[in-house]
């Protein structure tokens, strides 16, 4: 009767397994049609390397970008194939091919790195070393500038607001007044909102994740956040969830490629990249990657890097 049960049991494990399996390589696949129909970047190697942080870089064959790992749409890692997928990620890939020619993220001849990095250790991480640049959703404020070289903005977004999907009652920001909204505990988004809308109920949890779980389980009305982030919810539940039209958004977040203060030659640099690729199709290539496949609309304008003077 053991043997009977243990068999049973090793059968539903197998079986999991196989859905696991199963719908890891639906994912996979569906990723890889994606691909094949937004097609290859066309990013070609710089004529010229400016010596210092990007000279660096290509003499020891590899750049190692900061980038998120829990960031559906901006910096996710695949636990099935260990791929970083994402909006930064493909502007690392980008930034990679600008140095290098090619791009490779295997084996021992990878020239490019990916490290996990949190919006807690991201200043530590640029200024010890540990990576080369980080691109994580970093918003290149006017306060961060005499600490940083930045390069961007990459992506320009702004707060907006996620309700569920059959909620037909809040469209705009003026309609959270009397309404319960989740932002995350710490986050400046609450300040945010507040001056937006005073007569929003603002409460807090301890991240996202568990906003967007309040709000799928009716314990809120809405949340609010970097739309980018909110959208980010919609990928694996769209017919949860529902982000605000863009017009929406009521704050400014350029995201910004960080690299370590005095830099100013790998910052241009980076901005070339950054212009190169508007130019010639790559950056809305990446945007049909990540968050284009999430249905958000293509921003209009797209960015334009800000080139500023050395602090």
């Amino acid at each position: 009767m053991f043997r009977r049960s243990a068999i049973a049991g090793l059968a539903v494990v197998a079986m999991s397994l196989a859905a696991c399996s199963g719908e890891a390589s639906q994912e996979q696949e569906e990723q890889e049609e994606l691909q094949e129909s937004v097609g290859e970047y066309s990013m070609e190697q710089a004529s010229e390397i400016p010596a210092g942080l990007i000279q660096e870089i290509q003499d020891k064959g590899v750049l190692v970008v900061g980038s998120k790992f829990d960031q559906p749409l901006i910096g996710q890692k695949d636990t099935a194939s260990g791929k970083i997928e994402g909006f930064d990620a493909e502007m690392a890939r980008l930034l990679a091919m600008r140095i290098f020619g090619t791009v490779d993220e295997e084996g021992e001849d990878a020239n490019l790195k990916f490290v996990e990095t949190t919006s807690e250790n991201r200043e530590t991480y640029v200024n010890d070393g540990t990576v080369d640049v980080v691109i994580a959703s970093y918003s290149m404020y006017p306060e961060r500038l005499p600490n940083f070289d930045f390069a961007g903005p990459y992506f320009d977004t702004g707060q907006n607001v996620m309700v569920a999907a059959d909620n037909t009652d809040i469209n705009s920001v003026a309609d959270l007044a009397g309404k319960d909204v989740c932002i995350a505990e710490g986050s400046g988004s609450i300040e945010n909102m507040q001056a937006e809308n005073p007569e929003a109920n603002v409460h807090t949890l301890k991240d996202y994740a568990a906003c967007a779980e309040a709000l799928e389980n009716g314990q809120t009305d809405a949340v609010s956040t970097d739309e980018t982030i909110l959208y980010g919810f919609t990928v694996d539940k769209p017919d949860a969830f529902r982000v605000l039209d863009s017009s929406n958004i009521f704050t400014e977040e350029p995201y910004g490629i960080a690299m370590p203060l005095g830099e100013t030659d790998a910052r241009m640099f980076v901005n070339d990249m950054i212009d190169e690729a508007l130019a010639n199709g790559d950056w809305e290539k990446a945007f049909d990657l990540s968050f284009g496949a999430a249905g958000m609309p293509l921003p209009d304008p797209l960015p334009t890097p800000n080139r500023y003077e050395p602090m």
